[in-house]
């Protein structure tokens, strides 16, 4: 099996989508309809700034997730990380925090440090916390320095 994280399009990477998600999983649309954050979607999302950028995760080039950021003004922050989703058979590996890793690391590249992110469930807010996310506001957290999530690999 081999994993890659691709640089994608919105209609890239809804050609290469699975067709449904399970029920009650936010990130699982897979894009359909395109989103405002995403490159190749809509009008920026609220305070949103460009550029936008989006990976894949693909297993023997099927996709097994994504993620998407762009830069904003929205808290005082620098970037926000707007969608994060990886199929239920590939959470609890290392897709979501090479994702992570990856967006942290074109963070950097812009100066864009404090980064925020809405919270969606619990699930996802501890796997931001364990990336070293804090508290922000009701719903979302921040990470002051997101390049923290490239210096300390050991939280995954």
């Amino acid at each position: 099996m081999g994993k890659d994280l691709v640089r994608a399009e919105v209609r890239d990477a809804v050609k290469k989508a699975p067709s449904h998600r399970a029920a009650g999983e936010g990130g699982g649309r897979w894009l359909r309809g395109s989103h405002d954050a995403i490159p190749g979607g809509r009008a920026p999302s609220q305070q949103a700034l460009a550029p936008r950028v989006m990976w894949m995760a693909e297993d023997d080039g099927a996709p097994i997730g994504y993620i998407a950021g762009h830069l904003t003004r929205r808290f005082g922050c620098d970037g926000e990380l707007h969608w994060i989703y990886v199929v239920r058979e590939h959470r609890g590996t290392e897709v979501a925090s090479e994702l992570l890793r990856r967006l942290a690391a074109w963070l950097v590249e812009r100066s864009a440090p404090r980064v925020c992110v809405d919270v969606g469930d619990e699930q996802a807010g501890r796997f931001y916390k364990r990336h070293g996310a804090e508290d922000l506001a009701k719903h979302w957290l921040v990470w002051n320095d997101i390049g923290t999530v490239l210096r300390d690999r050991g939280r995954s």
